[in-house]
């Protein structure tokens, strides 16, 4: 299944119905009127192609945590592919306003190789992009994270290949308004340091 993949900002000013992009939303923003499954829109954003929503989120439910601290550099982070790729996803999936543009990029990282940042890197914000997202106050946060091998391909002693899917709640100056589950395969590769990284995206079957 070919997905639209777009920075998230931009996403999520479509899933906002943003009528008015361009001024800053004010403090008592309120969740957009639940829609049907049939009319609720994706939010696809960097290289994570999510899946269709779980649920609207009721205005009493809290939003998640939407600022990530890097981890400690303890090495048993590395010495696991699906340790080390729940920990990249964890980073790469959770976004905030306040952040420097694509702040979340940087701190995932760590845990991919270079060539994979680098794609990730070019779905990410643009500065008209990062602009929209602080007008509106846009933020997500991201738990239930998991990471689990592939059944449909081929394991080896320095490559793997991960299922890995986390729930995502999206909010607008601290609203949530919808709640969706993110899902990515993705290659892990074993470095000649012996640590695990991150690798490209993959087809899932």
């Amino acid at each position: 299944m070919n997905v639209n993949r777009a920075p998230l900002s931009a996403s999520l000013l479509v899933a906002l119905g943003c009528a008015a992009c361009g001024t800053t939303a004010p403090s008592d923003v309120r969740p957009p009127e639940p829609r049907s499954s049939a009319e609720t829109p994706r939010i696809p954003i960097g290289s994570v192609a999510p899946r269709p929503p779980l649920q609207t989120v009721p205005a009493t439910v809290i939003p998640l945590p939407t600022v990530e601290s890097p981890r400690p550099d303890d090495a048993g982070i590395f010495a696991d592919p699906a340790t080390v790729s729940a920990e990249w996803l964890r980073q790469w999936c959770t976004l905030d306003w306040r952040e420097p543009m694509n702040a979340n990029l940087d701190r995932a990282a760590r845990y991919q190789t270079s060539s994979s940042a680098k794609d990730d890197r070019r779905e990410g914000d643009t500065d008209d992009t990062y602009r929209s997202m602080r007008e509106q106050q846009l933020s997500s946060g991201c738990d239930e994270v998991t990471a689990m091998s592939s059944p449909e391909a081929p394991q080896s002693a320095d490559v793997a290949y991960l299922v890995l899917s986390a729930r995502r709640v999206n909010s607008a100056a601290g609203v949530a308004f919808e709640a969706e589950q993110v899902r990515s395969a993705r290659r892990v590769l074993r470095q000649t340091d012996g640590r695990w990284l991150v690798d490209t995206r993959v087809e899932a079957g």
